[in-house]
């Protein structure tokens, strides 16, 4: 009986919040789905968790700004797991099961975009985890961080969760004892579900979320892709302090390697000033070797895993110039190119 008023409250949670969505993301047309995962962390853990439903409704209904309302989700979201995950069980049954959750959350949004076969062994994969770890906070961790920086394409790259079972199953055939590590567990599952509304943007460029936040500022258009050897000269826009840039076709680019320059000055801009406009793209990462640009200037895309942000990287313009040449490296390969996205302006 019990079972049966826990799977009746799933359903008219997902219900409830069915009729509350109103905004138009994909992460408020997930809201049900969110509202039957609080759900069952409370019919796993605490029966108080319940109060999450109610307040996703509520963060949906009356926060119009998007950011703030996905914020929002994620406080009430990352609350329910590390609350869960840090439960004092005897055994710890439900952890397994918090961390398939959790990692639903954050690779299943959107929808439309699962790779079913592969997600589904993924998840036992991450069930196995935990459990082989002995099912303990800092499993769930595990577990959660292994398959959130899983790529999903391609296919092979699933060995990296199956490692970590075998040298989880190795290291505790050896003796090592269950880690609790609570507190640390607890702050890093926060910290992952907070911003899942963009956990490919936390798969693939964790330091985005560290780094203090940079202000879109207005810009001044330009748009020109400057093949090898290719220079222009460009007058600076009275209010300009800096350049963004960009490269095409460069994903394959490591660190410091020379995309152009800048004159005056003799400004060499390098990856890492800026990287390859699509390289945090889910189908593009796989093979990409660039950095996070170390000023990112690129603007946030989709939702959920299929979030990324692009390589645009403001660069500081040479003082008092009013008229500056980009001139792209003569080492390009034939297909790549140094692009000039435009002037940030004060």
């Amino acid at each position: 009986m019990e079972h049966l008023r826990w799977i009746a409250a799933a359903a008219l949670s997902a219900y409830a919040c069915h009729l509350a969505v109103h905004q138009t993301t994909p992460i408020d047309a997930a809201l049900p789905l969110l509202g039957l995962a609080v759900t069952v962390l409370a019919w796993l853990t605490y029966p108080a968790l319940m109060l999450g439903v109610p307040l996703l409704i509520l963060a949906e209904i009356t926060i119009g700004d998007e950011t703030t309302r996905l914020i929002a989700f994620g406080v009430i979201l990352a609350a329910s797991i590390a609350i869960g995950a840090t439960a004092n069980r005897q055994p710890p049954t439900a952890n397994p099961f918090i961390a398939i959750i959790a990692v639903i959350l954050l690779r299943w949004i959107p929808l439309d975009h699962v790779l079913w076969g592969r997600e589904l062994v993924l998840l036992a994969l991450t069930a196995a985890i935990v459990f082989v770890l002995g099912r303990t906070p800092f499993a769930v961790l595990i577990g959660v961080f292994t398959a959130l920086i899983t790529p999903a394409i391609p296919m092979r790259t699933l060995w990296i969760p199956l490692a970590v079972l075998i040298v989880a199953a190795v290291a505790r055939t050896f003796g090592l004892p269950k880690l609790r590590l609570t507190w640390p567990s607890a702050v890093g599952l926060a910290f992952v579900m907070l911003f899942f509304a963009w956990s490919g943007i936390v798969a693939r460029a964790f330091p985005y979320f560290l780094r203090a936040p940079h202000p879109q500022k207005e810009r001044w258009h330009v748009g020109h892709a400057l093949p090898a050897s290719e220079s222009r000269v460009y007058e600076v826009p009275h209010n300009a302090k800096a350049l963004i840039l960009s490269g095409a076709n460069v994903a394959h680019f490591r660190r410091g390697m020379r995309l152009g320059t800048i004159e005056p000055g003799g400004i060499v801009v390098r990856i890492d000033d800026a990287a390859d406009w699509g390289y945090l793209r889910r189908d593009a990462f796989h093979h990409a070797r660039n950095p996070l640009p170390g000023v990112s200037a690129g603007k946030i895309r989709d939702y959920g895993y299929a979030a990324w942000v692009d390589g645009a990287g403001r660069v500081e313009l040479p003082r008092g110039a009013r008229v500056i040449r980009v001139t792209a490296d003569a080492k390009l390969p034939r297909d790549a190119s140094l692009q000039v996205e435009g002037f940030e302006l004060e």
